[in-house]
């Protein structure tokens, strides 16, 4: 999984976002431009080769307005990719870099 995959497929519009995806997007008030910019600007953090859905890997980045944003994108057969989740990561759940997973305690 490559990210300059990921940029080419987004810059040429040839993604879908999952309904999934769609509905978490809107619960964190962002738009499709900031899950985009998020995906134009961020890096790979997880790769998820295993996924019963197919390769996909967990993707860091920032809208416009400077809030990270996490997109799961899955890689199709057909060279288009598939935002499977969206969202506003949570500072209980992850590191001030927004990349690193925070240790559970017990």
């Amino acid at each position: 999984m490559d990210i300059l995959v990921l940029r080419k497929a987004v810059l040429e519009g040839r993604y879908e976002i999952s309904h999934h995806a769609e509905q978490e997007r809107r619960n964190d008030n962002l738009f499709i431009e900031d899950v985009e910019s998020a995906l134009l600007t961020g890096e790979i953090i997880e790769l998820y080769p295993d996924d019963p859905r197919g390769p996909s890997c967990l993707v860091c980045g920032y809208a416009a307005d400077g809030r990270p944003v996490h997109v799961v994108a899955g890689f199709l057969a057909t060279g288009w990719v598939r935002f499977i989740t969206v969202y506003v990561p949570g500072s209980e759940y992850w590191e001030d870099n927004w990349k690193t997973r925070k240790r559970r305690e017990g």
